[in-house]
């Protein structure tokens, strides 16, 4: 039997809201995505990888910033698994927001051909941004079953569901995890995982699910 390569994965958002001092005082619901987001990266340590693969995206907005190559969603991924007292060697996957579908799985791809070792990715992904009224992109009515679409290809670990996520509809409700979903999708294309669904909630009008695969 072949060892896989892909040995586990976390998918885990990257709201500002999750660091330090942001809120000024613990917020209940900060509190309840943060725990997720550790019970996901303990499932990830778990399957004892040698070495894990943060994937982040990155905003247009980031990208003229002084510092690209340390986009919010590296920061984020980067405290959470502090954390979780994650004590592994850790490279960094950034993704553009926009990047196209074939760009995003090949990159994936890559991931497992070029590292060396039994690879854990962690995935830094949000969902639609237009979930309420009072989200930062208002409500959109295509929003909840566009996000169902990825918390299906969540729980089922379904590659192929998250390869075929629309970038053109993504972009238009807000979907800044898009492209970090599909380079995990060409990662873990050739796989099969037992999934764990941690969390999924749109409390602040920002759908944030938790995710943890296994490889079997």
């Amino acid at each position: 039997m072949i060892e896989p390569r892909l040995v586990g994965v976390a998918s885990c958002p990257n709201p500002p809201l999750l660091l330090r001092g942001i809120t000024g005082r613990p917020v209940a619901e900060v509190e309840q995505l943060r725990t997720s987001c550790l019970a996901a990266i303990a499932e990830l340590l778990d399957c004892a990888p040698d070495l894990i693969v943060l994937v982040g995206g990155q905003t247009a907005a980031e990208l003229a910033e002084p510092e690209p190559d340390k986009p919010l969603s590296i920061t984020v991924g980067r405290l959470l698994l502090a954390q979780a007292n994650a004590a592994l060697p850790v490279e960094h996957l950034v993704v553009a927001g926009g990047a196209p579908t074939e760009q995003c799985l090949a990159l994936g791809r890559q991931v497992i051909a070029e590292t060396a070792g039994r690879v854990g990715l962690l995935v830094m992904a949000d969902g639609s941004a237009r979930r309420s009224v009072k989200a930062p992109g208002y409500l959109d009515e295509r929003a909840a079953p566009f996000d169902a679409v990825i918390e299906r290809a969540l729980v089922l670990a379904d590659p192929a569901a998250l390869a075929g996520l629309d970038p053109a509809l993504a972009a238009e409700l807000l979907v800044a995890g898009r492209a970090s979903w599909q380079v995990l999708a060409g990662a873990a294309e050739s796989q099969h995982f037992a999934a764990q669904l941690h969390y999924a909630d749109d409390p602040f009008g920002v759908w944030y699910p938790v995710a943890s695969w296994r490889a079997l």
